[in-house]
């Protein structure tokens, strides 16, 4: 990292209060950015590999703070998008499911590393976004359900 240990512990009490910390910035900027709301469900899911989102993961997988912050973080992700797909007409039922998909299809991406073709990840977001369209299509194609009169 380039600083000196007396540098680091000026900073920090000790390793753990570095992870804590780290792992306390990661998460409020990611729920910053879902709560800022800027993306739509289709801008979700993006084709690139983002270094430290796959680090989260990885440091997940035998962390159980970071287990924890990327699971609230992903229950984050998969509400907002959710709520923007029923908010497009989308019913409740595919909308979570499109949402459990794009969160699938961000995780494929991110694990597979940069090393992971460009173009199959774009592929794999492409179609997240063409069904997150279709779905909004139809939804708005489908006319209002009547109440049958008593």
């Amino acid at each position: 990292m380039g600083i000196t240990k007396g540098s680091f512990y000026h900073h920090f009490s000790s390793l753990a209060d570095f992870r804590t910390q780290l792992l306390g910035y990661w998460e409020a900027s990611q729920q910053a950015t879902i709560e800022a709301g800027g993306a739509s469900a289709a801008d979700w899911v993006a084709p690139i590999h983002n270094p430290v989102e796959a680090a989260v993961r990885a440091w997940a997988q035998s962390d159980e703070a970071a287990a924890a912050a990327q699971g609230r973080v992903d229950a984050l992700r998969l509400k907002a998008v959710t709520k923007d797909l029923r908010a497009g007409g989308v019913p409740a039922d595919r909308a979570r499911a499109l949402a459990s998909l794009g969160l699938a299809v961000l995780t494929g991406v991110q694990s597979g590393g940069p090393s992971w073709d460009r173009k199959a990840r774009k592929a794999l977001a492409d179609e997240f976004q063409s069904a997150v369209a279709a779905a909004g299509t139809e939804a708005k194609a489908k006319p209002a359900a009547r109440k049958p009169k008593a």
